[in-house]
């Protein structure tokens, strides 16, 4: 009787599971794409605008390798390096002094707390835990918004009269105050240069302050991950202005055609199970960052089937919308920041921080002090805050931040004609007529009525345990998405990265450069520079 219920159930279980392969077989004939996986280190995300989602591909990588497959990379190499017994396994003991699991140190001393402790040695999901709570997701969305507040400064410089608008005196002088503002003399005009007030920074010097709480990164609420579980919510709520809990092409602001490939149905619409594919949708643009290389070879557009090339920036109604890179070594910066806060807290300047000395820091006395103290003399030397530190960061330079930049109103951007984060002396030449043109016959520039300007900024993760070192500083402009051009002997003169040679930068003599300067306007292009390479023999 036993044997044959057990055998009743097994066969019914046996019909469940054939039963429900047969209606996930049925789904994803109906939905094709979503039986579709993502290409090694793919990532796509939408930036949610109100007139209808950008949708952004990027194949990012670390040296060639996919995040994911750093990152477990980085916890082999970490298991090994703590498996001091050589067991294959990490035992509490082995991992106690880590920064990773610094919150075991609290059972030390304590006979009680050590007695309801776990004994057994941790697992391979608990060591990844450990690691994704410094690290974080491989690509983790932040929106930075300072940008807009700081564009105020370009329309500070423009408008002299500080009317509120810029007339068209001022659109004439506008290059002359803006070349007051080439504060390093290299003949390009950065968007820090603009910032009013800033302070004369040295060379390869972060100016940071230590405080007690870091400031947390915000969460982009604009740039999201496209395989978000909830996303397809998302877009119907935003953008379903009829309420049938479908969205149309109008809606999205997409073409048909573009929709078509979604519409699993042929209705015409796009249901939240068919959004739910969207991340396998055609991007309106691609590219592939490396987060090992410098800038700017760490970036390349990708062009789709049947187009020749992609553009760097896009523009969507009254938004513009611009990709770029920058270069960071987290670990060297986490080190350099540990440093000076090291400085700064050892007020006697004896080489080591006392218990005294960190009083007035509550992170400090809280639980970094003794998790920095590793051979618990009760005093922490900078040799244990940087190896602390190092560790600490070494977890999170496995990740990557996009962060989606709200440049404001783009007065920048309004002048850097070519979008390579400078304004170089041919777009100050150009200046006043560029600024014609978008006052238009009304013969002033309104910020009011200006297009919205962003940008998506990739770089690697970071860590902050004394302040911010990842914010931008004056030795480390991001430089957006462009392509490298004319011949080689030309990149390397163009010291600036402009995309032209002054007679400053031209290593040869002056007859040459002016005879290669085919249209006398004092700089060398590359068409210019190309059309002498080719005469060369």
């Amino acid at each position: 009787m036993i044997a044959s219920s057990i055998l009743h159930r097994r066969a019914v279980a046996a019909a469940r599971v054939t039963c429900l392969a047969g209606l996930l077989g049925v789904l994803l004939v109906a939905n094709p794409l979503a039986a579709a996986e993502p290409a090694a280190g793919q990532h796509d995300m939408l930036l949610l605008l109100p007139t209808g989602p950008i949708h952004v591909r990027a194949w990012i990588t670390d040296g060639g390798q996919p995040l994911q497959q750093v990152r477990q990379n980085y916890i082999q190499q970490l298991v090994t390096s703590l498996d001091t017994d050589s067991d294959g396994k990490l035992s509490r003991s082995e991992t106690m002094k880590h920064p990773l699991f610094v919150s075991g140190r609290r059972y030390e001393n304590n006979p009680f707390l050590d007695s309801l402790r776990s004994k057994r040695p941790y697992t391979d999901r608990e060591i990844e835990l450990a690691v994704d709570r410094v690290a974080g997701q491989p690509v983790a969305f932040r929106q930075n918004n300072t940008f807009a507040e700081q564009d105020l400064s370009v329309f500070r410089v423009l408008d002299q009269n500080e009317s509120g608008l810029i007339d068209r005196a001022e659109m004439r002088l506008a290059p002359a105050q803006i070349a007051e503002r080439d504060s390093d003399f290299d003949q390009c005009i950065t968007f820090n240069e603009f910032l009013q007030d800033s302070p004369d920074v040295p060379a390869d010097v972060v100016i940071m302050s230590v405080v007690d709480t870091p400031p947390t990164s915000l969460h982009s609420e604009l740039l999201r991950d496209a395989s978000e579980p909830v996303l397809a919510a998302r877009l119907v709520r935003l953008y379903d202005q009829d309420r049938d809990a479908h969205l149309s092409a109008p809606e999205l602001g997409w073409s048909d055609q573009r929709l078509a490939a979604l519409d699993t149905d042929h209705d015409g619409r796009l249901s939240m199970q068919e959004l739910g594919s969207i991340a396998q949708a055609q991007p309106d643009m691609q590219m592939t960052v490396d987060l090992a290389k410098p800038q700017p070879e760490a970036m390349r557009l990708v062009s789709p089937e049947n187009e020749t090339q992609l553009p760097a920036r896009i523009e969507r109604g009254n938004v513009r919308l611009s990709i770029s890179y920058r270069y960071r070594d987290p670990v060297e910066e986490a080190r350099r920041n540990a440093e000076n806060a090291f400085n700064l807290i050892d007020v006697d300047a004896n080489g080591y921080l006392d218990r005294d000395e960190i009083a007035e820091h509550q992170r400090f006395e809280r639980y970094l002090f003794d998790a920095m103290d590793e051979d618990d003399d009760d005093r922490v030397f900078a040799a244990e805050m940087l190896k602390y530190v190092t560790s600490y960061a070494e977890a999170a330079s496995t990740s990557c931040q996009a962060t989606l930049v709200d440049t404001g109103n783009g007065f920048f951007q309004m002048l850097d004609a070519n979008d390579d984060g400078r304004i170089s002396i041919r777009e100050l030449r150009e200046c006043e007529q560029r600024l014609v043109g978008v006052a238009g016959e009304d013969n002033t520039i309104n910020p009011s009525r200006l297009a919205k300007s962003f940008r998506i900024e990739f770089e690697r993760g970071g860590v902050s345990l004394f302040g911010r070192v990842d914010r931008p500083d004056a030795q480390s402009p991001a430089v957006p998405l462009r392509n490298q051009a004319g011949p080689i002997w030309f990149q390397r003169m163009d010291r600036n990265g402009d995309g032209d040679l002054t007679w400053d930068e031209f290593l040869g003599p002056r007859e040459v450069f002016e005879q290669l300067d085919a249209d006398q306007d004092g700089l060398l292009d590359p068409t210019e520079a190309a059309q002498a390479h080719e005469k060369t023999p």
